[in-house]
């Protein structure tokens, strides 16, 4: 311990006096160990740490499961079915969408919401901070006008009001008693929702073939996944078996809550980040055993003067292993302020979406552990090299006056750590390359539309606000006509489903004159319903027949447009026009479907984005129908401006208040900005893998500056004797430079091999780019190559100015 002791301090007084070099390493680990401990950290918060509920392993996500694989929601009776059925859970509760307007606080606003079972909040094991949740009877009809709020929402819309509890407030125009206030820091204060309803079935909503809810469910004690699995197939069997017209082929699909919170997409993103920290990591550790092998060189004398006052190889070797260690605890110190900013910074441009509700990313004990076993397992692996070079000390060579400095094998070893950094860096670079370069492709893609001048809204209408639809379809007409009627309008539309903001419906469709498929096993289509000037406004291309109508209203013959993603797959270049595609009814106001419905395809449209940027269209067949004709739950609006919107915003809202005062007109936003938001995932992830790319390259010219200089400097003499046989400056920059871009160059070989591997390890993350996209490898060969030269003429320039007298004097 003494011995250990001594060790300890000398490391410090040899790095204090020492201060370039301590400062460079102390840089380099700074960054390597603090990016590698914010990445963790969200990949612990997000895959690795238990969700935040009384016993997250026993709660489960229960969908139905379609024939083709994945999952579905689920219909009314299957999910009664399935509640009474099972013996495996304690608690099983459906759950849907159930956003509302708020009137009587101010300017009328719409609050996300969910519609939930009476026992929902008892699966999480959550308890009110303020009154009770839901109770058993509370989702029946009649004892449902009651609410429950999120702590944000009792803070910024009650402000925080401590007799909340008991009062009345409107939702969609009825009172609904406050019953209970949930507790401040749960994943519920990060959700989507900020209130929930008891969700009550009627009788219209008992059917077996609409799909519109979800549900979770609580493992009884002692109930393994497994089993219950097992008893959830069994059920479904006899579902299937007993109503074969709608469920032929479903089954059910229980799955962890764990498993569905992260999405396959993000798991493998943060695998990737994963991956690109660690690459960051080995090239840090490639650039401090350079470094410190420079210094074992430097201190050869130093060396062999304690071997011949008997020191042993291992007090050697130990000298220079704590000193390793030392530096690397101390980086790690550092590394974890830097990997807290970093965090911070993450958490300031991550968009809110990127994350599940159910992850607080913080910089834990586990976090600070993985820091801390990070730094110790770096100053071990870095100190290998140094301590096994000092434990085998040339001593009759070291201690002869003029005696050069060689290192046997250790030239080798330099240069091949140089060309592993310049190889990661290239993976590295060629990553990020390939993100920006699918960010670029996803910025000009045509997404169908043309989002010049729309400003887009919703106009969220409560089911029980119009009884009759024709009424309710009056009334989004007559806003149609106000806001067309307004100065700098140009056109309006209305949709049950904005572009790139989902499908709206998806429903399953049988083409008339072709083979029969079973209702439980047709394939789907998205399924909007538009106003007849919604091709128009949105300057979607017709490519074959006409347009959808006015005339195409209640009681005319059905008519349909169809995209060309539809007319391709399921025509098979046959002419549709005229063709009839089946489609049941969607009742309105109601979870059914009616009689078949046989759409007349009138014409065929450009594809349309009904998702994100990075989709493909081809993929998305879908089928549009008038409003009119097939009345739909939501509606939204786009309005093209004759020139930019902005002053049309507030116009807008006037005159939907001055034809209904407590209208909500929800979510204001241009069509670009939509469009802009589809891209938020995409240019995040870009700029940070990017930045990852960005340390590498600097770090890999650190590595490349510092193996050329030394090699300068070793070479003092022989360049001094080049200089007085004749070699002007050129040649010796020519042989500097030739034996650092030769390092580089097969660096860079190396790295292009490796950049073929990211067809795997990118995957669907990128988009219109093929992985060994030749552009993309070009141009990271040219700015990794362009960085490595100017680290290679910094030292060789210095070689042009040595003294041929001088550098023969100094041996």
């Amino acid at each position: 311990m003494n011995q250990l002791l001594a060790d300890l301090r000398f490391a410090c007084r040899t790095l204090t006096k020492n201060p370039a070099f301590t400062v460079v390493a102390l840089v380099t680990l700074a960054l390597a160990l603090g990016a590698n401990t914010a990445i963790f950290s969200v990949f612990y918060s997000v895959l690795l740490r238990p969700l935040p509920y009384d016993h997250p392993e026993r709660i489960v996500r229960v969908l139905e499961a379609p024939p083709g694989g994945g999952r579905n929601g689920i219909s009314t009776l299957n999910f009664l079915d399935w509640q009474r059925q099972n013996k495996c859970f304690e608690f099983m509760a459906a759950d849907t969408g159930g956003s509302a307007s708020l009137t009587g606080h101010g300017d009328p606003i719409e609050i996300g919401g969910a519609k939930v079972s009476a026992r929902y909040f008892d699966i999480y094991g959550l308890r009110a901070e303020l009154g009770r949740t839901f109770v058993n009877g509370e989702d029946t009809a009649g004892k449902d006008k009651v609410v429950v709020l999120s702590h944000n929402l009792w803070k910024t819309q009650f402000g925080g009001d401590p007799a909340i509890v008991g009062k009345k407030i409107q939702l969609d125009g009825e009172a609904h008693e406050v019953i209970g206030v949930l507790p401040a820091g749960t994943p519920f204060d990060r959700d989507w929702a900020k209130m929930w309803r008891p969700l009550t079935f009627l009788p219209d909503n008992m059917t077996r073939n609409f799909h519109w809810f979800g549900a979770v469910a609580r493992l009884r004690p002692g109930v393994t996944l497994e089993q219950a699995k097992a008893q959830m197939d069994a059920i479904g069997r006899r579902i299937e078996h007993d109503y074969p017209d709608s469920n032929k082929g479903w089954g059910v699909a229980v799955d962890p809550l764990a498993d569905t919170v992260a999405w396959p997409e993000l798991r493998h993103w943060l695998y990737v980040l994963l991956a690109a920290v660690g690459m960051v990591l080995l090239i840090a550790c490639a650039n401090l055993a350079n470094l410190t092998l420079m210094r074992v060189v430097g201190r050869e004398r130093e060396i062999a003067i304690r071997v011949a006052i008997g020191a042993g190889r291992w007090a050697l070797a130990r000298q220079f292993m704590v000193e390793s260690l030392v530096l690397s605890l101390a980086g790690g110190i550092v590394g974890v302020l830097v990997g807290w900013l970093a965090l911070v910074g993450l958490k300031t441009v991550m968009p809110s979406y990127e994350l599940p509700m159910e992850t607080e990313v913080t910089l834990d004990g586990t976090v600070l552990l993985f820091a801390f076993g990070l730094a110790l397992l770096t100053g071990l692996v870095v100190g290998l090299l140094p301590a096994w070079h000092a434990a085998r000390p040339n001593v009759s060579n070291s201690l002869k006056q003029g005696g050069n400095a060689t290192a046997g094998s250790q030239p080798r070893i330099r240069h091949g750590l140089v060309v592993a950094e310049v190889a990661l860096a290239f993976v590295l670079l060629a990553g990020a390359g390939l993100l920006f370069r699918s960010l670029d492709q996803l910025a000009n893609v045509d997404p169908g539309f043309d989002a010049t001048n729309v400003v887009t809204f919703g106009l969220p209408i409560g089911n029980d606000r119009f009884a009759d639809m024709r009424v309710r379809l009056t009334y989004i007409e007559e806003v149609r006509e106000r806001l067309a009627a307004l100065p700098g309008v140009k056109d309006v539309a209305y949709t049950s489903a904005l572009p790139m903001q989902g499908w709206g419906y998806g429903m399953p469709f049988q083409i008339a004159d072709q083979e029969n498929v079973d209702r439980a096993h047709r394939p789907a289509c998205f399924f909007k319903m538009v106003s007849a000037s919604y091709f128009r406004t949105l300057g979607i291309r017709l490519l074959q027949g006409r347009w959808l109508a006015d005339t195409d209203r209640h009681g005319g013959p059905p008519a349909a447009v169809i995209n060309q993603a539809m007319a391709q797959r399921f025509f098979k270049g046959a002419n549709p026009i005229g063709k009839r595609v089946l489609i049941q009814e969607i009742v309105p106001n109601k979870t059914q479907l009616g009689e078949e419905i046989p759409w007349e395809v009138v014409g065929v449209v450009a594809n349309e984005y009904v998702g994100g940027a990075n989709e493909k269209p081809e993929e998305n067949p879908g089928l549009y129908v008038t409003e009119d004709q097939s009345p739909a739950s939501y509606v939204a609006f786009a309005v093209r401006g004759a020139s930019d919107t902005a002053m049309l915003r507030e116009p807008i809202k006037a005159a939907i208040h001055g034809l209904a005062g407590t209208q909500v007109v929800q979510e204001m936003k241009t069509l670009e900005a939509i469009k802009a938001e589809s891209l938020g995932d995409n240019r995040f992830r870009s700029m940070l893998l990017g930045g990852f790319a960005g340390v590498a390259l600097a770090l890999s010219a650190v590595g490349i500056y510092g193996v050329i200089s030394y090699s300068v400097t070793q070479r003092t003499k022989e360049i001094g004797i080049r200089t007085a046989l004749g070699a002007g400056r050129a040649d010796v920059l020519r042989l500097i430079l030739r034996h650092g871009m030769s390092l580089a160059a097969l660096g860079l070989v190396i790295g292009i091999a490796g950049a073929f591997g990211l067809e795997h390890l990118l995957g669907n993350l990128i988009f219109g780019v093929h992985a060994r996209d030749p552009l993309t490898l070009a141009v990271t060969s040219a700015v990794l190559g362009s960085v490595a030269f100017f680290a290679c003429y910094l030292p060789a320039r210095r070689a042009t100015l040595v003294n041929p007298v001088v550098a023969l004097r100094s041996e």
